[in-house]
């Protein structure tokens, strides 16, 4: 029971609203569900015919397949017929996994400056090395000088800081130039 109702009481007027409204949307849905059976035709329980199924075909005995490439050690090729450009790029290759391997290892415990490098380049313990830390790029000032440039094998490294090298800022406006602007009072 609600606080407000006691045994003995009748209907409040909100109460006999509410069922009113409860009875009133009672008829509008059986409504709808007498007329909705009307449009909607009635569903049929017959199930389809199945049809008949066909008799399977005589199985062809299949050859085990070839693989078409096979590693020469499977073919009983030594060692020996490797060229020594493959030797020599395998253990490139074999490098480089372990120099990303190392990149990628967790380092647990404190680290030590002397450790580190970045870039190829190894911090010291130094005050100086701390600078570069906390630092990072200076504006203005030159990260490459053009004996870096001429010393660089890399086509695509050295197109970029040729590039990057012949930047300058736009000289044609000034920033302290613009007096057009004019603040009226009131």
């Amino acid at each position: 029971m609600t606080p407000n109702k006691t045994a003995g009481s009748e209907m409040s007027a909100f109460e006999r609203r509410r069922l009113e409204n409860i009875a009133a949307n009672k008829a509008i849905l059986t409504d709808l569900s007498t007329t909705a059976k009307k449009i909607l035709p009635a569903k049929k329980n017959a199930s389809k015919a199945s049809t008949p199924r066909r008799p399977r075909g005589e199985s062809s005995k299949r050859e085990p397949t070839r693989p078409t490439r096979m590693s020469s050690r499977l073919a009983g090729l030594g060692a020996d017929t490797d060229s020594p450009q493959k030797r020599a790029m395998a253990i490139e290759i074999e490098q480089a996994k372990a120099e990303n391997a190392s990149k990628k290892a967790r380092v647990h415990g404190d680290l030590n400056l002397d450790e580190i490098i970045v870039d190829g380049k190894k911090w010291t313990n130094s005050i100086h090395g701390l600078k570069g830390l906390l630092r990072g790029a200076q504006p203005g000032v030159r990260t490459f000088t053009d004996t870096e440039i001429q010393e660089t094998t890399d086509k695509s490294l050295k197109d970029l800081q040729l590039r990057m090298s012949s930047l300058n800022l736009y000289e044609q406006w000034l920033p302290n130039g613009n007096t057009s602007i004019f603040v009226h009072g009131q």
